[in-house]
């Protein structure tokens, strides 16, 4: 190893040292967490694309996790940051699209008093939403870490499908509203408790389904994503990295 490639990991250490000294020090951050999610085909383990998240954790319950995604096969890049209250009411939600080399827009999912609010940049010009809504309605803007998120409202005495009302963004920001999105039930059920081992390590996870098409891992109180199964269409996503730790 040449002495400058000893020189960069050195240096790395030291960010990281220094980054985590500058967290524990912190008063505004309860707790933090961070991974990488590995978008893979099931059949062949072949790996199409990475998302990467952090979660962040506050004083007053309130949450934030800013993640992004580069998935191969759609030519996918997206970028969100969600903010959600204690009671995993959503704040506000900013999210930016490329896919296929073009700029889709970016949009920004502000709660009101009596729902949603959307205001959307595009290439079309400025589009804006008002959506009367339930106060715990869910935002899913095609980032595994911010869509699992659904899960939280769902009722895990109750073992029958569970109506979600989540606000769905264009997934591929087409037509003339581009990012603009819909409002709309996921039917989620809680399957139970399951250990699951991926290659950031094993963790006691809670087995969600949704639609009856796809199998959703969380772990921990924060509901972090380890797996991600939609058999339908050979997907088998796993967290590859995962690091946390406590601010206060």
């Amino acid at each position: 190893m040449s002495s400058i490639n000893r020189l960069a990991i050195f240096a790395a250490g030291l960010l990281s040292i220094s980054e985590a000294a500058a967290q524990a020090q912190n008063a505004n951050i309860v707790r933090w967490a961070a991974g990488t999610i590995a978008y893979r085909v099931a059949s062949t383990g072949v790996v199409n694309g990475y998302e990467h998240w952090r979660l962040t954790v506050y004083p007053d319950g309130a949450r934030t996790m800013a993640a992004d995604v580069a998935y191969a096969p759609r030519d996918v890049a997206r970028h969100v940051i969600h903010r959600i209250d204690a009671g995993w009411r959503p704040i506000e939600t900013y999210a930016l699209y490329w896919i296929g080399g073009q700029w889709k827009g970016s949009a920004l999912v502000s709660r009101t008093s009596d729902g949603l609010q959307v205001a959307a940049t595009t290439p079309m010009g400025p589009k804006n939403q008002g959506l009367a809504t339930p106060d715990h309605i869910a935002i899913v803007p095609h980032l595994l870490a911010v869509d699992s998120w659904r899960a939280h409202h769902v009722d895990k005495s109750n073992p029958a499908p569970q109506p979600v009302t989540s606000y769905n963004f264009n997934a591929l920001g087409d037509g003339p509203d581009a990012l603009l999105g819909r409002v709309m039930d996921y039917r989620i059920r809680y399957v139970g408790p399951e250990r699951v081992t991926v290659a950031a390590g094993t963790f006691a996870t809670e087995h969600y389904k949704i639609e009856d098409a796809v199998d959703l891992f969380l772990t921990g109180e924060d509901h972090l994503v380890v797996k991600f199964i939609y058999a339908a269409i050979d997907r088998e996503h796993h967290l590859v990295s995962f690091e946390q730790g406590a601010s206060r």
